[in-house]
């Protein structure tokens, strides 16, 4: 006898097969296919449905439910119920609309949580579980990674408690391995190491413990996540899977209940059709958001501002940037602004909707403005010139731990109200050859105040000088609505675009 397991994990709230750039666009993801690839699995017999986290951040019609919490059930707590997810973990993203929206969707899910390291007011959140199969005992353990206090804002876990996920899940196991037959660990988090060398892959901070997890006696199972990875491998003898977001992938783990082997596998999503019925429960809400999406908030003077060529945009800070500083600049009244451009940015037309807004600026950040040195400036350029190296025909290209195992794009900013060269030739620590503030070079006891987002300003890409300086304001308010605010104050907008960053070689 097998037990036959379907996860899930980060989707991000792609529920519909679509990326809400227009009415009319259909991708090969999402959830609404996985569902028919889960009913086709039914048919063959019982199988034990689990999502590991990041569910409900991601699209505009989580986004617009989240705004309206009295009218609508969390979108997807609703799919996982109709889907009849036995159950769920918590990720790092679920947390950043706040404990409200997070208990509203604990709450309306069916499905029990898992999520056993992380406390509120002193006591779990989840717990594990043990389920009984053809006379075999199966223990479920969940667990998410700890670095969320470096990254979301201070409002949102406050009477929470992240205990270290390793020792949770090392606990666990220890706890629960002699009762039962196997151990399945569910952790929102990722490797750190390469799973056939072990030579570390990242900077080992704690934020992914997946490949030390794997050393723990008595864990038959690891079903990882947070890197949207695609793996199916053993590592020191545990199968582990991770898979893609959006719901471009899902993976497969069958136990062999008498011969204790476990085969995993990842499928495609693209492989299977959109299921219909899945849907229809949502048309009267993705009707709303799509009208909602299509509201003109505002103009640009000179033309669009689209994005073309992502890496381009980096290396010739494209005008885009320059707006997104000169709304954060205008908010916060600072000197200095920090900005990335993250993946997958589309960029405004020159009418600008919600659609345009969503479709560019993709995550609930808020600001925050920081009192920084010109020493810690300087480090803080320095590192963000990290994102750049030569290939072997001496051109400027992506440095690769910013492309794989996950794309991490975002992690290089862009300053303005200062100009700075950076000399890609150069080792890294060395590559900012000039850096001038008003025409002045910046020394290290200078003194400047700089509005950034809140995941960079708690250190998030280990921008660790940045978290160190002084916090002189912390705005509450997400940057859709403070663009948006900006547009209606300003338009026809016009941007003060600046070439003040160069690379070179």
């Amino acid at each position: 006898m097998k037990l036959n397991i379907i996860v899930t994990t980060d989707i991000h709230g792609n529920i519909f097969p679509t990326n809400y750039t227009s009415r009319e666009n259909i991708e090969s993801y999402g959830l609404s296919r996985i569902s028919t690839a889960i009913k086709e699995a039914r048919l063959k017999g019982p199988i034990l449905l689990l999502d590991n986290g990041d569910s409900f951040q991601g699209t505009p019609i989580l986004t617009y439910a989240h705004m309206h919490p009295n009218e609508y059930m969390n979108p997807m707590a609703q799919a996982f119920n109709a889907l009849n997810y036995d159950y769920i973990n918590l990720g790092n993203h679920d947390f950043n609309y706040g404990p409200d929206i997070l208990k509203k969707y604990i709450h309306e899910n069916k499905a029990k949580l898992l999520t056993s390291n992380v406390l509120l007011n002193g006591e779990p959140i989840g717990q594990s579980q043990i389920i009984d199969y053809q006379g075999k005992k199966i223990a479920l353990i969940g667990v998410l990674t700890h670095y969320i206090p470096n990254w979301e804002r201070p409002s949102h876990i406050e009477n929470f408690e992240f205990k270290d996920a390793y020792e949770t899940m090392k606990s666990e196991v220890e706890r629960l391995r002699d009762h039962v037959d196997f151990v399945v660990g569910m952790y929102h988090g990722g490797l750190e190491r390469d799973p056939q060398s072990g030579e570390p892959t990242e900077r080992l901070t704690g934020e992914n413990q997946g490949y030390e997890m794997t050393q723990i006696k008595g864990l038959d199972l690891l079903l990882t996540g947070h890197q949207h990875r695609s793996l199916s491998e053993v590592v020191h003898g545990v199968p582990i899977t991770q898979c893609a977001f959006k719901g471009q992938e899902f993976a497969t783990a069958s136990i062999d209940l008498d011969s204790r082997e476990i085969h995993t596998e990842l499928h495609q999503t693209s492989d299977y059709a959109i299921d219909t019925d899945l849907l229809r429960p949502f048309d009267t809400l993705q009707e709303t958001v799509q009208e909602w999406l299509d509201q003109p908030v505002g103009s640009l003077q000179d033309g669009p501002l689209h994005i073309e060529d992502e890496f381009d945009a980096r290396v010739h800070k494209h005008p885009l940037v320059s707006l997104i500083n000169q709304v954060q600049l205008d908010r916060a009244q600072a000197q200095l602004s920090s900005v990335a451009l993250f993946n997958g940015t589309k960029g405004f037309n020159q009418t600008i909707t919600m659609r345009d807004l969503v479709s560019t600026y993709l995550y609930p950040n808020t600001l925050v403005v920081k009192k920084i040195s010109g020493k810690n400036l300087r480090e803080m350029l320095e590192f963000t010139a990290h994102y750049f190296t030569l290939d072997n025909d001496g051109e400027i290209i992506a440095s690769p731990e910013y492309v794989s195992p996950k794309p991490q794009h975002y992690n290089y900013d862009m300053v303005d109200g200062i100009d700075y060269t950076i000399d890609v030739s150069k080792p890294r620590g060395s590559r900012i050859t000039s850096l001038t503030y008003q025409g002045q070079a910046v020394k290290d006891e200078d003194s400047f105040k700089l509005v950034t987002n809140n995941y960079r300003a708690m250190g998030g890409g280990n921008y660790t000088m940045v978290s160190e300086s002084e916090t002189l304001e912390e705005i509450q308010e997400e940057m859709i609505d403070t663009i948006m605010e900006y547009l209606v104050k300003y338009s026809p907008v016009v941007v003060n675009h600046s070439d003040n960053i160069t690379v070179i070689k």
